[in-house]
């Protein structure tokens, strides 16, 4: 039974581990698109919310605020969610990979979680300031971290919380 527990902890760490790697390869590549590539692909998303807010409300979305929506949309599912994504991926690949034992040991997962966090944010626009009508900004940096930190933060919660309920389970 223990090699077949082993088994299926190892696959689920190798699918996780598979899908932050697809995850952070698509951030990176979206990094290197220039800027007329880069406009079309967030044109898709807005366009298709523009759509359903306008059919739950029309007009909604106009002319007048067309700008401030799309930037908004650019940067809260362009950099803050796909960075979510990233944060609850990597996270929880890590952690597989090296599990403690002990709940309050996560000091290790957290500063090799958060430091590839950092280290992607900031590569993502250092690519950026290579690459033809693109700028890297500090202040994309900092929404790129705190989309990771909250993908990184909802793991440790989760992580906290099946360990105080083995604790439990074990009293």
């Amino acid at each position: 039974m223990l090699l077949k527990d082993n088994k299926r902890y190892l696959t689920a760490t190798i699918i996780i581990t598979f899908l932050a790697v697809v995850v952070n390869a698509f951030i990176i590549m979206q990094s290197c698109l220039n800027g007329f590539l880069s406009s079309r692909s967030s044109g898709m998303a807005v366009n298709l919310l523009k759509g359903i807010i306008n059919a739950i409300s029309p007009n909604a979305i106009n002319d007048g605020n067309i700008d401030t929506f799309t930037h908004v949309i650019r940067k809260l599912i362009g950099h803050f969610g796909l960075f979510v994504i990233s944060g609850l991926n990597t996270s929880t690949s890590i952690y597989l990979w090296f599990k403690p034992q002990k709940w309050y040991k996560l000091y290790r997962f957290s500063y090799a979680s958060l430091l590839f966090g950092f280290f992607l944010a900031s590569l993502t626009e250092f690519i950026q300031t290579f690459i033809p009508n693109r700028s890297g900004e500090f202040t994309d940096v900092l929404i790129d971290f705190s989309g990771f930190l909250l993908g990184f933060s909802l793991i440790l919660l989760i992580i906290y919380l099946i360990y105080r309920h083995q604790k439990k389970i074990a009293n």
